[in-house]
């Protein structure tokens, strides 16, 4: 099955895009660009805005083109921005504007050895142990795009493609690779990926050939989440910040699919955070090399899931630039990431009961620990196993995620879905460090009413904030902050922490209760199952002052 490899030589990497936290006036909307902003505009050739509703005639008017139905971002030639925004700004139709940073593919590491006859990775991961479902979950390659002309692909069943596929540019072979290793077909040529008969979706994010921009993945994002639920794969880095991609890769993760990204090659250069890889809710992954360790190129930070075989990995190879044989062996993360991003849709196809967060959790869960014992910055929980992901007990879900503000859980917010309110009763969630730092729940509170808010922790330190109703975001500071933050408990370990907020309001409102890991449970030990807690909310109608007389 697992066929032998006629050419290898060079090696490629891609490292990925640039994201942050998602900043707390996102939603307030700004009224005018700084000379700075604008400045930063005209240095890129397009700018993306996250538009309000009626802003679309204006920006359509302008050439601009709406990227995705889940986020109302647009996309235009910066002098047009630059021409239409102001208006728009002072009319409060613009909630954020960030150019469309380019996402460069860096040739990385060349390997120089041609004797490499096969995939030494099947083993280390227990493909050999274990035999590959058919179809199930799809797994979407968001790249450039993918050779279909190639052996591998030219007739391989369960190929959707999102949009056009092109390879004609230079450096575009990325795409083909890492398309290969998560799914080139058992047909007895070349070379085998880690989910050989996976339902493989595939985005060109580099249409032009001038390369991926930010842009170019929320729309990969975007046709994902239509097609889902699934996995995506994202052998992208980058330390730039982006907070629209952010978004997007939040609403794709609240749509029910994972989000599998590279940890970066920059091990060498101090490991600089990269992203989306240090972002909530991804699943991070590091390479090791044949000996089973961290490879020396891959990067290392708290946010670092599990790793996988990413070195000499033998790959297909565009047509266009490797006639007559169509194989070569590349190194990185960026091939380490799909053998992940396969193997969970593998997992989640088996196991189809899973959910989303479930399904993360298993994975880093059923990993085997290669280096220190329990976590690492290099190889997070340890290797990839799949026989063990296949088998490993699922925790419970975790609820209502993602959560980690008030943007996500309102009606009009980032995932125009409304949460489900604690009234009274409670839940069981979990939060970690580096995956779910926070979360943030929607409470409502009757006129005249007082909420008691309690949080058991198991397992770990977590702390209690509460906020009031016109809160925007946990993350506010100054006069907003003095005027929606209701108190904090954060009781070292696991106490009971207890919070009471009183409505003085005759009309009822929603309040926001904050559940964030506590300053007891460190900052860069991570636990596999995260730490556990119980909230519970009850209200009560305050008691009667009783008048002497």
């Amino acid at each position: 099955m697992f066929a032998f490899l006629r050419r290898l030589g060079v090696a490629l990497s891609l490292a990925g895009l640039a994201l942050a936290a998602w900043p707390a006036s996102a939603w307030a909307a700004p009224t005018s660009l700084s000379r700075e902003q604008a400045r930063e505009l005209r240095d890129y050739g397009a700018t993306l805005v996250l538009a309000r509703r009626g802003a679309g005639p204006a920006l359509r008017r302008a050439g601009g083109v709406r990227l995705a139905t889940s986020l109302r971002v647009w996309r235009l030639e910066s002098g047009a921005a630059l021409r239409v925004l102001p208006q728009l700004m002072r009319a409060g139709l613009v909630a954020q504007v960030e150019p469309d940073q380019p996402v460069d593919v860096a040739n990385h590491l060349g390997q120089g050895d041609p004797l490499i006859g096969q995939e030494w990775w099947i083993a280390s991961v227990g493909l050999d142990r274990a035999e590959p479902p058919g179809p199930g979950k799809p797994v979407t390659v968001i790249d450039t795009g993918t050779d279909l002309a190639h052996p591998e692909f030219a007739a391989r069943p369960g190929t959707k493609l999102l949009n056009a596929q092109s390879t004609s540019a230079p450096n575009e072979e990325h795409g083909t690779a890492v398309a290969s290793v998560v799914g080139a077909p058992a047909n007895g040529i070349g070379l085998v990926g880690v989910y050989p008969q996976a339902s493989l979706q595939l985005w060109d994010a580099s249409p032009s050939g001038s390369g991926i921009t930010a842009g170019d993945v929320i729309q990969g994002l975007d046709a994902a989440i239509k097609n889902g639920p699934g996995v995506v794969n994202l052998s992208l880095g980058s330390q730039v910040r982006n907070p629209l991609l952010e978004a997007m890769v939040a609403i794709t993760f609240g749509s029910g699919t994972l989000v599998v990204a590279a940890a970066g090659n920059s091990r060498t250069g101090g490991s600089p955070a990269e992203y989306p890889a240090s972002l909530p809710h991804v699943l991070t992954v590091g390479a090791i090399d044949q000996s089973g360790q961290p490879a020396f190129f891959s990067s290392g930070s708290p946010y670092v899931d599990l790793a996988a075989p990413g070195m000499s990995i033998p790959v297909a190879a565009s047509t266009t630039y490797h006639p007559p044989d169509y194989y070569d062996s590349f190194s990185g993360t960026s091939f380490a990431s799909p053998i992940v991003a396969g193997s969970s849709a593998w997992v989640w196809t088996a196991r189809p009961t899973l959910d989303v967060t479930q399904l993360a959790a298993v994975m880093r869960a059923s990993a085997q620990d290669i280096s220190s014992p329990g976590f690492d910055p290099f190889s997070g929980f340890g290797r990839l196993d799949i026989p063990t992901a296949l088998a490993v007990a699922a925790p419970a879900k975790d609820p209502q995620e993602p959560n980690e503000d008030v943007n996500y859980l309102k009606p009009t917010g980032l995932l125009h879905r409304a949460s489900v309110p604690l009234t009274r009763g409670s839940l069981s969630a979990r939060v970690e460090f580096a995956e779910d730092p926070r979360d943030v729940y929607r409470v409502w509170i009757p006129g005249r009413r007082t909420a008691i808010v309690s949080l058991r922790p198991s397992g770990g330190d977590v702390d209690l904030a509460m906020w009031g109703p016109r809160t925007i975001s946990i993350l506010e500071a100054g006069s907003a902050r003095r005027r929606d933050f209701r108190g904090i408990s954060e009781r070292l370990g696991t106490k009971r922490e207890l919070l009471r907020v009183r409505n003085t309001s005759k009309r009822g409102a929603y309040y926001y209760a904050e559940a964030s890991v506590g300053v007891g449970s460190g900052t860069v030990v991570r636990k596999v199952s995260g730490i556990g807690y119980r909230l519970s909310v009850s209200i009560v109608k305050p008691k009667k002052k009783i008048v002497r007389r």
